[in-house]
């Protein structure tokens, strides 16, 4: 943010300078009516041609910086936000893949929409007002310290008060704000739950379940807004109430100061037009340390992303080295792994196995023993704990992680299309793919001839996840992508698990024509769809508690017989 701000500074100077030259024009222009007004009272004759031309020429000065002004503060304001989002945007996706996993949709949405809105009203609202009120007071100071010192020290009396107030009522305004900023986070995340498990909420009723979970938060920010509409509200008044009182002083001590012919008439007047000028601005600066906390909770929101540290590239290892002397693909020795939020208790423990070039090996086991967070450990999702983990014949950790991310192609039971056509969709397998390239991924996937059968063809748009086609049409496009992308390691996470028979069918045909010269790794529920494997690997409690073929483990009557038996 600081840089973005830094980057458009000129545009703020900018901004400055004009903010001053209408102050400035103001001021002369009243000194101009003020000394018409002196010389008419003393009975000197004047000329209006020798005042009017002058003033004229303050106004159309005044009124050109004021638009001018205008115009560089929008523009400022506009530059920051657009570089703050932009740089947010690119910072989010190098960030690693724990901190979207604790984070959550919800939290990360309200700070790029609402969060950065309240940042831009500071820099389109609070900071250019601030400043002009600033050059405001200072320019009038300046010029009534000139007609009267004293008549600044009476206006200025009560402003300590003033100060103490403020800073008491925006202390309080600032909790308020962080707390009235978490239910939005968990509103945005009830109500992105909601559309997302629509069909879910709607199979099983729970219309009015998921209504009363938002309601209930809505309840808590209209709650929380309201209590920051009263301290705002107070604030306000007092602030109206503790800037009167000087006025009137200030004003009768102006007319004493007539009485005793130390200013003229002319002078009084012209006191009374800057004194109305810089009224308000005087206590916008006090109270100005309200807004300033409010949206300090959103800036800080957004500074706590750019404080996150970025996921390491890794090292120099960019290309499968072609003269490796070694077979094996991938070795891990010994790796342990937890999340960070729950530390007490591994979920992978001294885990160890081996692959080789070619092979199609297989994890199994029961929910939640760690099978999944294998894969987020091989594609470099998150670090191991201990261990060491060789990919190629080298250390993980030398390889630079994009580079080690292409070895895989991924084809998951939960297939994510963006909302795009499904021609888009499949290129992302492949930059800068042609059209030839994805037509014959398509067509080794079995989803060529059903995309050609559409009305738009492969410019049909897939919808929100890809809700307007089936599960089976969705993972095959998938498998396209993977096609394209073409790893020498696939990972497949059960693929088959959600669909028909029929469907089956042509996916499974589809994944083996993509595993033709792959080494293959596959996450299995269904047992069947691991007869064929060359190992399998029976994962428990974060641990390989057997290893074998499919014969060699039912032989043994263990964990995977017993899996087997029950289907």
């Amino acid at each position: 943010m600081v840089k973005a701000g830094l980057r458009n500074s000129y545009l703020l100077l900018l901004f400055i300078i004009f903010s001053f030259i209408l102050s400035e024009s103001i001021i002369i222009g009243n000194d101009f009516i003020a000394d018409a007004t002196d010389m008419m009272l003393s009975g000197q004759e004047i000329y209006f041609s020798d005042f009017i031309t002058p003033l004229l020429c303050m106004i159309v000065l005044g009124t050109l910086s004021a638009y001018l002004k205008s115009i560089f503060g929008k523009y400022y304001s506009s530059m920051v936000q657009r570089d703050v989002r932009i740089s947010l945007g690119k910072h989010l996706l190098k960030l690693p893949f724990s901190y979207f996993d604790e984070k959550g949709a919800g939290s990360i949405i309200t700070r790029l929409i609402s969060d950065i809105e309240e940042m831009g009203r500071f820099f389109s609202e609070i900071l250019p007002n601030f400043l002009i009120n600033i050059i405001t007071v200072m320019t009038a100071t300046i010029y009534l310290i000139q007609m009267d010192t004293m008549l600044i020290v009476i206006l200025f009396a009560s402003y300590p008060i003033m100060l103490v107030v403020a800073d008491k009522l925006s202390k309080k305004l600032a909790e308020l704000t962080k707390k009235l900023r978490t239910h939005m986070d968990e509103r945005t995340e009830k109500a992105y739950d909601a559309i997302q498990g629509i069909v879910v909420g709607r199979s099983y009723n729970l219309y009015e379940l998921h209504k009363q979970k938002i309601d209930n938060v809505i309840d808590n920010i209209v709650s929380q807004a309201c209590k920051s509409t009263r301290i705002s509200s107070l604030g306000w008044v007092l602030k109206n109430v503790i800037t009167t009182i000087p006025v009137i002083f200030c004003y009768l001590f102006a007319l004493y100061e007539i009485t005793q012919g130390r200013i003229t008439v002319g002078e009084m007047l012209a006191f009374t037009v800057i004194l109305n000028r810089i009224l308000y601005p005087i206590g916008d600066i006090v109270f100005c340390a309200n807004d300033i906390r409010e949206v300090g909770v959103s800036l800080k929101r957004i500074q706590e992303i750019y404080n996150q540290q970025k996921e390491t590239t890794g090292g120099n290892i960019h290309n499968i080295p072609e003269n490796t002397k070694t077979t094996s693909v991938i070795e891990w020795k010994n790796i342990d792994f937890y999340y960070n939020r729950s530390k007490e208790r591994y979920i992978l423990n001294g885990m160890s196995f081996s692959i080789e070039k070619g092979e199609q090996i297989a994890f199994v086991g029961g929910s939640g023993e760690g099978k999944t967070t294998i894969f987020k450990l091989l594609c470099g999702f998150y670090k191991k704990n201990n261990g060491q983990y060789i990919l190629f014949g080298h250390s993980f950790e030398n390889w630079n992680l994009e580079m080690a991310r292409n070895c895989f192609s991924v084809v998951s039971q939960n297939v994510f299309l963006f909302p795009e056509t499904i021609k888009q969709n499949v290129a992302y397998g492949k930059e800068n793919a042609t059209d030839e390239e994805i037509i014959e991924a398509c067509k080794n996937a079995n989803i060529h001839n059903f995309i050609i059968s559409l009305p738009e063809g492969y410019e049909t748009i897939v919808g929100e996840r890809g809700v307007r086609l089936s599960g089976g049409q969705r993972q095959r496009i998938s498998i396209a992508r993977a096609f394209l992308k073409n790893s020498p390691i696939l990972l497949l996470d059960e693929p088959t698990s959600s669909v028909d028979t029929k469907a089956e069918k042509k996916i499974q045909e589809a994944i083996e024509r993509i595993s033709e010269g792959k080494t293959v790794i596959i996450i299995a529920h269904r047992l069947s769809t691991v007869k064929n494997a060359k190992r399998i690997y029976v994962v428990s409690g974060g641990k390989i508690v057997e290893m074998g073929n499919h014969e060699e483990l039912l032989e043994k009557h263990g964990i995977y017989a017993e899996m087997y038996a029950k289907g």
